[in-house]
């Protein structure tokens, strides 16, 4: 990271993750609302702990926003993000974890990778999914795992419940496994085990789902 240009395309990759993954989710009522709000509360906590309360009142009126718009998106969607919608919100919402981390030095990086986890994974493992699947991986499918897991909810709930309902237990899902990473996010190495150990999960969750979605 010492070079100035790897660690501008490192970023840059990094907000194409961001970026991309928000867009990526943003197909049920309030599943990428609901997630960028545990995100910026985490942030929010982390920056008034530790006195920065400026970008603490940024991030506060961020949340403002987002709780504003689900009201009229959860359970049922009577406004939409929309592309630029997401892409906006992705982009702020890196933008507010670079400037956390450079405001609070002591917090290992691998803590916020960890709580990027789900968006990085979505993108990330789609990517190699459709490599490895010879399908073009620029062009949609219906194989991401938000999708899977609303298959399997529709045929447990019908159609009426499972869009929000889908949204609900990914986030649930998400912040359970998130919570061990604030107790481990002062420990480099703790913090960077358990951001492998999330996508280890994914992947097994993954698994699980498209073999009950393919039977």
């Amino acid at each position: 990271m010492s070079s100035k240009l790897f660690s501008s395309i490192f970023v840059l990759l990094c907000f194409l993750f961001v970026i991309n993954g928000a867009n990526l989710i943003d197909g049920f009522n309030g599943l990428l609302v609901i997630n960028l709000i545990i995100i910026n509360i985490i942030l929010t906590y982390i920056n008034i702990k530790n006195e920065n309360l400026e970008f603490s009142i940024l991030l506060i009126s961020q949340i403002i926003i987002l709780l504003s718009f689900l009201l009229f998106n959860f359970p049922s969607a009577k406004i939409f993000l929309g592309d630029s919608g997401a892409y906006t919100l992705g982009a702020i919402t890196g933008l507010n974890t670079i400037i956390t981390n450079n405001l609070n030095s002591q917090i290992s990086s691998f803590f916020f990778c960890t709580l990027l986890f789900y968006l990085f994974a979505e993108v990330f493992f789609s990517f190699v999914r459709k490599v490895l699947q010879k399908k073009s991986p620029i062009h949609p499918d219906s194989e991401h795992l938000h999708m899977l897991s609303y298959y399997k909810i529709l045929n447990i709930y019908g159609k009426n419940k499972s869009n929000y309902l889908n949204s609900i237990i990914i986030n649930f899902s998400y912040l359970i496994l998130i919570v061990p990473g604030l107790y481990l996010m002062g420990d480099p190495k703790l913090s960077r085990y358990w951001f492998f150990i999330l996508l280890l999960i994914y992947l097994l969750i993954y698994s699980r789902l498209y073999r009950l979605t393919k039977n």
